[in-house]
């Protein structure tokens, strides 16, 4: 599960999500935070996908994920997804409940060019590509 959902502070904006009703029991609950996985500080300015491709396409060589100031932050982005797969094979994940429109964890809804859209985060979508089933929350 992201993080972020049970009050990790781990956004980018350094914040503490308002607490909310999950969809899951948190006893056998992983939590990640693939951005911070890799690395990157909080806070930090936010990212978003530099064209409609988003998670699929930076899987794929297509698209960058880059910060609202132009620092192209492509490799961190893998670098977490990747280890937040290595954790869920570990552990036999068979499904990930992650945050909606963070270009990590979104399963529906993400940015592009810092507008709102349709798209998967890049480890939803590696997480996808792997076979876990992967539930937006929002």
């Amino acid at each position: 599960m992201s993080a972020c959902l049970c009050g990790v502070r781990c956004r980018y904006n350094g914040k503490i999500l308002e607490k909310r009703d999950l969809p899951v029991n948190l006893e056998n609950v992983i939590l990640i935070c693939p951005e911070t996985l890799a690395g990157l500080r909080i806070p930090r300015t936010p990212s978003f996908f530099d064209n409609e491709k988003t998670g699929e396409g930076v899987l794929d060589g297509e698209t960058k994920v880059v910060s609202i100031d132009g620092e192209d932050r492509t490799e961190e982005f893998l670098k977490g997804s990747k280890k937040a797969l290595e954790i869920a094979r570990k552990y036999g994940v068979k499904k990930a409940y992650l945050k909606e429109r963070s270009p990590s964890c979104g399963v529906n809804t993400v940015y592009v060019n810092n507008k709102r859209t349709n798209g998967m985060g890049v480890t939803a979508a590696l997480f996808e590509r792997e076979g876990i089933e992967v539930i937006g929350v929002n």
